[in-house]
């Protein structure tokens, strides 16, 4: 994959057409090139949105689509290009995060972190991952995929429309049912505690 020198116009770099790879019988497999075209300013919000910072953007961008050119037959089509492209561009952009932590540690010769939580801390903590894992392994696959882009990763409702290239209202009314399935959930499992109101 050629890449050429950058506009200078904030944009991701300019990549010439890769050869399409061989598909499976039956699974539609985008040529590499076709895929960079359509989707490289999509991949280049999403690295944003990570905490990528604008120095980096290019050189990010550049080692997401070398991973999407290594893993392009595991494409199965099944799920849209957008939904893989954002799981890998999520991936790329957590180890440059922690890339970057660990080199200015480095930088620092002490390493800076976090006092450890209190023991009862750690424990609530624990039991709230715990719950949302239980509540996100009993929802609608529509609703929990809306509900983790939303609510966990912090999206906003026109991005994971775009990401799910669905209709923004079905995003909210995915939203909606989601979020009263977590209410009944939370307060399924409080049991006999009821809410305390202020």
């Amino acid at each position: 994959m050629a890449v050429t020198e950058p506009p200078g116009d904030g944009h991701p770099p300019v990549v010439a057409a890769a050869p399409a790879h061989a598909s499976r019988p039956g699974t539609p497999v985008p040529p590499l090139g076709e895929l960079y075209r359509r989707h490289a300013d999509f991949v280049w919000r999403v690295l944003r949105r990570f905490g990528v910072p604008d120095e980096a953007l290019e050189d990010v961008v550049h080692e997401v689509f070398m991973i999407v050119r290594r893993r392009l037959p595991e494409f199965d089509g099944r799920a849209e290009p957008t939904t893989w492209l954002f799981a890998i561009a999520r991936g790329v952009a957590s180890n440059v995060r922690r890339g970057r932590a660990r080199a200015e540690a480095r930088a620092h010769l002490v390493p800076v972190s976090d006092p450890p939580p209190a023991p009862d801390q750690a424990i609530e903590r624990a039991e709230a991952i715990a719950c949302v894992a239980a509540f996100l392994a009993e929802l609608d696959p529509d609703q929990r995929r809306v509900f983790e882009l939303v609510d966990i990763e912090g999206l906003r409702g026109p991005e994971v429309a775009e990401l799910l290239a669905t209709n923004l209202n079905v995003v909210y009314s995915r939203l909606r049912l989601a979020r009263r399935k977590f209410e009944a959930f939370i307060d399924a499992r409080r049991g006999a505690h009821p809410r305390r109101t202020p």
